[in-house]
C-alpha cells in the first residue's frame, strides 16, 4: 500500500491521470515570510488574553470591553476567512498578503495607543480582517508555491506547526510583556514583524498570477459572510450558558444564511463557496477534523489557565511558563513531521496524533491536583496537534486546484476558526456551569474548579475519541493499491 500523492489536482488530472513533468522546486525564502506571518497571526490569538486583567485596571474597561477584545478578533477572523480566499484568487496572492498584513500592522497600533475600551475593541476587530485576509493568502501562497510534493509536506508541516507554537507561546509571551513592560506592548510587538514580513513577501515572494475574468461574487460573499458572523456571534454569546435565548437565535439564523448561500452556489461555473469539495470525503472529513483540533488546542490552553490560576493561584507568567512543555513538544514533534508523515502516512500520524491526544484529555478529565502531572499531560496533547494539524491540512488541499486555493484554504481555515470558537464556547459553559453547581453545594473555588476543568477535559477526550474514527476512515482513503500510479 502507498500513500496519496498530496501534488494539487489540475482540470486535466481530475479527467485522466496522464504521467506529467515533476514541478521545479521553489525557494524556501517565501515560506519563512508566510511562516512569520502565520505565527504572529496565532500569537495575536492567544497573547492577549493573560493580559486582560491588567488592561481592565489600567485603561479601564469593563468586563464586557475584555470580553470583546478577544471575541471581536474571533468573531472578524472566523466570518471573513472565506471571502478573504476568493479575494485572494480574484486580486492575486501576494497582493492579498500585503493588504492583509497592513491593515493588522495599523490595526495593532490602533490597539497599542487605544485611549478607552471602544477604540480598543474596534482595533482588534478590524486586526481580525487583516488576519482573514493574511492567513487565507498565507496557506494558498503555499500551495501555488510548493507544487513538488517533497516541499508541500515540509512546507504544510512548517505553517501548521508554527500555528500551533503561535498559539502556546502567545500565553508565555503575553505573561512575559505584560510583567516587564505594558500591555500596550502585546500589540505593539507586531510592528517590527510585520514589516520584517512585508519588506520578505515585496523581496522574495514571486508575483503570482491572479484570476483574470473572476468575480468576486458579492451577493454571495456578503450572505456567506452574515451568516458566518452570526454562527460566530452565537457561539460567542453561549459563554453566557446553554440556555442563552440570543445565542441561539444568532445560531439559528446563521443557519438560514448558510443555507441561503449553498442554494445559491449550486450550478455555478465559478462558485464561491467549494461545494464540489464539500462533496469528496477527504476535504470534509479533514474540514470536521479540523474543528475537532482546533478546538482541543484552544480549550486545552484555556482550561489549563484556568487550573493554574484559580487552584494553585499562579501569576499570569508562572501560568504561560507551566504551557511552556505544551509549545515545546508541539514544536519537536512539528521537526519531525515530514519524517512521521512517510514513515506512517497522513492518515496514519493523524491517528497517532488523536491518540495522544485523547491519552492527555483522558489523563486531566480524572480531575488531578498535581501540577507536575497536569503539566505533562499538556505536553502529550501538545505533541498530538501537529500530528493533526499537518496530515488535515495535507490532505484537505490534496483536491484543491491551483486556480482556486484561496477559497479552498479559506473553507478549511473557516472550518478550524470555527472549531476554536465552538470549543472554547461549549467547554467555557461547561467549566462555569461545573463551577457554579460545586459553589452552590458548598465547595471551595478550588475544588469546584478541579472539578469543571476535569469535566471539560472529559468534553475534550470524546472529540479526540471522534477524531480517531475519523483518522482511520481517512487513513483508509488516502492509501492506493500497490503499485497504482500516483
Amino acid at each position: 500500500m502507498t500513500e496519496q500523492t498530496l501534488a494539487p489536482q489540475t482540470a486535466e488530472q481530475d479527467a485522466a491521470r496522464t504521467p506529467a513533468q515533476a514541478p521545479a522546486k521553489a525557494p524556501w525564502t517565501t515560506l519563512v515570510v508566510v511562516g512569520v506571518a502565520q505565527l504572529m497571526v496565532m500569537l495575536d490569538s492567544t497573547v492577549v488574553n493573560v493580559a486582560l486583567p491588567s488592561i481592565g485596571a489600567q485603561l479601564p474597561a469593563d468586563q464586557t470591553a475584555l470580553q470583546w477584545t478577544i471575541s471581536g478578533y474571533v468573531l472578524m477572523l472566523g466570518s471573513l476567512l472565506l471571502f478573504g480566499g476568493r479575494v485572494s484568487d480574484v486580486f492575486g496572492r501576494r497582493r492579498t498578503f500585503l493588504t492583509g498584513l497592513t491593515v493588522f500592522a495599523v490595526a495593532s497600533v490602533l490597539c497599542g495607543i487605544a485611549g478607552n475600551q471602544e477604540l480598543l475593541v474596534a482595533g482588534r476587530a478590524v486586526q481580525g480582517a487583516g488576519a482573514a485576509l493574511l492567513s487565507a493568502a498565507a496557506l494558498s501562497i503555499i500551495l501555488e508555491v510548493y507544487q513538488d510534493e517533497e516541499q508541500r509536506k515540509i512546507a504544510l508541516t512548517a505553517w501548521s506547526g508554527l500555528g500551533v507554537i503561535g498559539a502556546t507561546i502567545g500565553v508565555v509571551l503575553g505573561g512575559l510583556i505584560v510583567t516587564a513592560i505594558s500591555w500596550r506592548w502585546a500589540f505593539l510587538i507586531n510592528i517590527p514583524v510585520s514589516i520584517a514580513a512585508g519588506f520578505g513577501a515585496l523581496r522574495s515572494m514571486p508575483a503570482l498570477n491572479t484570476s483574470s475574468g473572476r468575480k468576486l461574487r458579492l451577493p454571495s460573499a456578503i450572505v456567506s459572510t452574515a451568516g458566518l458572523a452570526a454562527l460566530s456571534f452565537g457561539l460567542i454569546r453561549l459563554h453566557e450558558g446553554f440556555g442563552d435565548t440570543t445565542a441561539w437565535i444568532s445560531i439559528g439564523a446563521a443557519a438560514v444564511l448558510l443555507a441561503a448561500v449553498t442554494f445559491m452556489e449550486i450550478g455555478q461555473a465559478d462558485p464561491l463557496l467549494p461545494l464540489h469539495l464539500l462533496r469528496k470525503p477527504t476535504y470534509w472529513l479533514s474540514s470536521v477534523g479540523l474543528l475537532l483540533v482546533a478546538s482541543v488546542m484552544i480549550s486545552s490552553s484555556f482550561l489549563a489557565s484556568m487550573y493554574f490560576q484559580r487552584v494553585h493561584e499562579m501569576s499570569a507568567f508562572a501560568t504561560g511558563l507551566s504551557l511552556l512543555p505544551m509549545g515545546l513538544a508541539a514544536l519537536v514533534v512539528a521537526l519531525v513531521a515530514p519524517s512521521l508523515a512517510n514513515a506512517l502516512g497522513l492518515g496514519g500520524m493523524y491517528a497517532a496524533g488523536a491518540a495522544l491526544q485523547l491519552v492527555g484529555t483522558g489523563i486531566l478529565a480524572t480531575g488531578t491536583d498535581s501540577v507536575a502531572l497536569t503539566i505533562v499531560a499538556l505536553a502529550v496533547i501538545g505533541a498530538g496537534l501537529p500530528a493533526c494539524f499537518v496530515p488535515l491540512f495535507g490532505i484537505g488541499t490534496s483536491h484543491v486546484k491551483v486556480e482556486e486555493s484561496g477559497v479552498g484554504s479559506g473553507l478549511l481555515n473557516t472550518f478550524n476558526e470555527t472549531g476554536a470558537a465552538l470549543g472554547i464556547a461549549v467547554i467555557g459553559t461547561i467549566l462555569a456551569t461545573s463551577v457554579d453547581d460545586r459553589l452552590d453545594g458548598g465547595g471551595s473555588v478550588a475544588d469546584a474548579t478541579t472539578a469543571g476543568v476535569g469535566n471539560g477535559f472529559l468534553a475534550l477526550a470524546v472529540c479526540s475519541g471522534v477524531a480517531i474514527v475519523i483518522a482511520l476512515v481517512l487513513r483508509s482513503l488516502t492509501r492506493a493499491p500497490e503499485g497504482a500510479e500516483a
